[in-house]
């Protein structure tokens, strides 16, 4: 597909994602949703330099914050124009403010952009965990210096105030309804690109240093170039996810802004999708975001970062390339060529026993904490262990997988009574799993599972 047809598929998909929320009407689907569409922009920015290149950047959270301060100090410029905006320029700028949100947006992106490029130009020299140490000192750095400037609030931070709705004409639209709707956009704009790289020359010059840089410096490859501006894109992208977060949440302050959770996020997320695909960070942003909104409302905050670490270990054992790589696997062996029903039914149910498998882990401990009983805590988390590996087991091709597979059905429909959940989910739930069970064992599949593992190729 090319370039431009996909930017305008994504756009349509983009548009139905915004008519559907609006056609729900809650007001919390677009603040999950607001925080889900960042971390795909944060996840496929890191991936640029981290997954394409193999640099791996700890410095996530310091771009996002050059992102949200720009902004800050923007606001505060606009709201005392007549102080600071003094002189010739300043008359000149001072029709400019205050800016909008898709102004601040590019003002961020093209200042952290430029911050990404003079940190790629001191620290690209270093390679491995020396680049990975650096990055993290940066953060540091940023982090102090922001905390002493008490422009933007210093230690004590800062509060934005925004506006209850904005106005496009005759039309009115909520202010979270309008964040959602940039950082849907900017989530587009981000996939495009990064889409755009990997297949293209650029994307081809980032391959070879991430394979061999030595190597590709031998055959001629500019490196230190490509490094560069796989920094300074890399960088933008990540301070324009920053740039709304301020009438997000309206107040920021070092602590939260440079959190250990924008780093371990844009990290893990491309890991656990896949590094090497634009597809990868979108699916591990999705997966992982919306996991921790969950465990956000049924748990507490305090559990996501448990949950990212936990199935970073788990998919960096099982899974080093990810569910991309798992599937692309699985597609080479099952299906390699083209993607049958069976192949593609087969996905559909490993995603589902995934999926069922993680909201499990997290209903248990929601059972935990609300101390209703060790047996139910037990056996939602045995259900979810059987369903989680069976996933894994129907994309490995392993032999076991199709019996464990609806063992872990079974499981579910045992254990369905147990979670808090409204009929609707509940009779869905049950059907999925009856007809997993089903087509498992019914449909002729087992062939497949049966074959010896030295045939399996690339998934034995």
């Amino acid at each position: 597909m090319r370039p431009a047809k996909f930017s305008l598929l994504a756009l349509a998909v983009g548009a139905i994602v915004f008519a559907l929320a609006l056609l729900l009407g809650s007001g919390y689907l677009f603040f999950a949703g607001y925080v889900v569409l960042q971390f795909i922009v944060l996840a496929t920015a890191w991936n640029i330099l981290g997954g394409y290149c193999g640099y791996v950047n700890f410095g996530s959270a310091a771009f996002f914050a050059i992102g949200t301060y720009t902004t800050v100090a923007l606001q505060k410029v606009g709201a005392n124009s007549g102080r600071f905006l003094s002189g010739t320029f300043g008359e000149f700028l001072q029709p400019l403010f205050p800016l909008s949100i898709p102004t601040a947006v590019i003002v961020s992106g093209a200042i952290a952009g430029v911050i990404g490029l003079g940190m790629g130009y001191l620290t690209l020299r270093l390679r491995g965990v020396f680049f990975a140490i650096a990055t993290l000192a940066m953060a540091v750095v940023l982090q102090t210096l922001v905390i002493n400037w008490d422009f933007v609030g210093g230690s004590r931070g800062a509060y934005i105030i925004r506006p209850a709705s904005v106005t496009f004409g005759p039309f009115s639209l909520g202010y979270i309804e309008y964040l959602f709707l940039i950082m849907l956009l900017l989530a587009v704009i981000a996939l495009s690109v990064a889409r755009l790289i990997e297949r293209s020359r650029l994307g081809y010059g980032f391959a070879t240093i991430r394979d061999d840089e030595m190597a590709a410096e031998a055959a001629g490859v500019p490196t230190l170039r490509l490094k560069l501006i796989a920094t300074t894109v890399s960088g933008a992208f990540m301070g324009m996810a920053g740039a709304p977060y301020p009438y997000y949440i309206g107040y920021v302050e070092p602590a939260g802004t440079f959190g250990l959770q924008y780093a371990v996020n844009s990290i893990a997320m491309p890991m656990i999708g896949g590094t090497t695909t634009w597809a990868g960070p979108l699916i591990g942003a999705i997966l992982l975001g919306s996991l921790q909104q969950i465990a956000t409302v049924t748990i507490s905050s305090a559990v996501n970062l448990l949950l990212v670490g936990v199935l970073l270990v788990v998919f960096v054992i099982i899974a080093p390339k990810g569910i991309v790589g798992l599937v692309q696997e699985f597609l080479h062996v099952a299906a390699p060529s083209r993607l049958d029903a069976r192949a593609f039914i087969l996905i559909l149910i490993a995603g589902y026993c995934f999926i069922i498998g993680i909201l499990g882990i997290i209903v248990s401990l929601s059972v935990f904490a609300a101390h209703a009983g060790m047996v139910a805590f037990a056996a939602l988390n045995i259900a979810a262990v059987l369903n989680i590996a069976s996933a894994y087991g129907l994309l490995a091709l392993r032999p076991w997988s199709p019996m464990l597979t609806t063992g872990a059905s079974v499981a579910a429909l045992v254990t369905v009574q147990m979670w808090p959940v409204n009929t609707a989910i509940w009779s869905a739930m049950i059907a999925m799993s009856i007809a997993t069970i089903v087509y498992l064992q019914v449909r002729g599949v087992k062939q497949l599972y049966r074959r010896k593992l030295s045939d399996l190729g690339p998934a034995s």
